[in-house]
């Protein structure tokens, strides 16, 4: 069984080697953040406010939010998203100096170095689940909350047991909590992968991974098409009181 430090160093060496060959590249927001921006956020968080994308990526959701008029920040673990976000920035003909907003942090360092209360909202999709316990997934979240503003708004998303990464691709048990799976699939996209996956047992389970912050909503996505027998995922809506 490998320790915590072992599982973090193992899920950022995965998407490094993925950054860096560029197959971890996409263009176009989850359609998940798109509807809650236009069911919510446009109401309830003003243009120019701003934003931090935790667990960024390729910058695919922070380009979209900087076209919505937010100021828009991002970290990710893996180095090599620079060079992702910077595609994604040329091809959205937005200002090549955005880029200084994104910056790389230590995945088993929860520090982030911004101020208290920055963030109007923070915005982590499909990552917080890529954290080695639930110890430090409840320490992430105590500095994020520290540099949210008071009353500040979360959005969160969490894979459940139905997704098929867990029910295809399993491999071993570490805890309660913490999966390995291996992609063995040619087709995959994240072919030849092993991650480690921290796992949510239903929407009460959720708020209590994330009970620093108060509950708006709690939900889930979910999709089939073609080989994708399930993409599912609990979605959380907190504020900081």
């Amino acid at each position: 069984m490998k320790s915590e430090k072992d599982i973090l160093e193992a899920n950022l060496n995965i998407y490094e080697d993925l950054y860096m060959q560029g197959g971890g590249f996409l263009r176009y927001p989850a359609d998940w953040v798109v509807r809650f921006q236009n069911m919510y956020l446009k109401d309830s968080i003003p243009e120019k406010s701003r934003i931090l994308d935790y667990g960024c990526g390729s910058g695919n959701n922070s380009v979209f939010l900087l076209q919505k008029g937010y100021e828009v920040f991002g970290v990710d673990v893996a180095p090599s998203f620079k060079k992702l976000i910077k595609m994604n920035l040329n091809l959205n003909h937005l200002d090549a100096s955005l880029i200084n907003n994104f910056d790389i942090i230590n995945s088993d360092d929860i520090y982030l170095d911004y101020p208290d209360n920055h963030f109007d909202f923070i915005l982590s999709n499909q990552v917080l689940y890529y954290m080695s316990s639930v110890k430090h997934l409840k320490k992430v979240c105590l500095e994020l909350k520290r540099v949210l503003r008071p009353n500040g708004v979360v959005f969160f998303t969490m894979m459940g047991t139905q997704n098929y990464y867990i029910t295809h691709f399993l491999k071993q048990i570490h805890s309660d909590r913490v999966y390995e799976v291996r992609i063995e699939d040619e087709k995959h996209r994240l072919n030849g992968t092993q991650e480690h996956v921290l796992i949510t047992k239903d929407e009460q389970d959720l708020c209590y991974l994330f009970d620093s912050f108060k509950s708006i909503t709690t939900g889930y996505f979910d999709q089939k098409m073609f080989d994708l027998y399930s993409n599912f995922h609990y979605i959380f809506v907190g504020k900081k009181t």
